[in-house]
């Protein structure tokens, strides 16, 4: 009967974390942590909720966009066009729609949601196009 030791064992799950394409750190904390700073920001200029949806905003964009900026380790693949574009674009919204609220007056908010309706159904549409094979 043969036992496994401490180390045989660390070194099975290292090997099996680092199978390439597997992502090693979950970005889960920069949209809590968006929310967060955007409410503080907000309740200082007493914009709460366009504190909050300017935060959610730029925690999408952060989670979507670290990826692409951090330092892959050595063992792991990257593979090109694995930025989750469907984060980015929801980022790009919220940060839209907070900054708005603010600064936007109420006659336009009708043409922005229809435009962001129509640039999302195009999305759909290319997005659908590229997958069929």
């Amino acid at each position: 009967m043969k036992t496994n030791t401490s180390t045989e064992i660390t070194d099975a799950k290292s090997r099996e974390l680092t199978e390439p394409g597997e992502k090693h750190q979950p970005y889960g904390f920069i949209i809590p942590a968006g929310i967060l700073i955007g409410l503080g920001v907000g309740m200082l200029v007493d914009y709460v909720v366009s504190g909050f949806l300017v935060g959610l905003g730029i925690g999408f964009l952060g989670s979507g966009l670290l990826p692409l900026v951090r330092k892959p380790l050595e063992s792991e693949y990257t593979q090109p066009g694995s930025t989750d574009v469907t984060m980015l674009f929801i980022g790009a919204f919220l940060l839209f729609l907070g900054i708005s609220i603010v600064y936007a007056p109420a006659v336009l908010w009708p043409y922005a949601i229809a435009g962001f309706l129509v640039l999302l159904g195009i999305w759909f549409l290319i997005r659908g196009f590229f997958q069929i094979k």
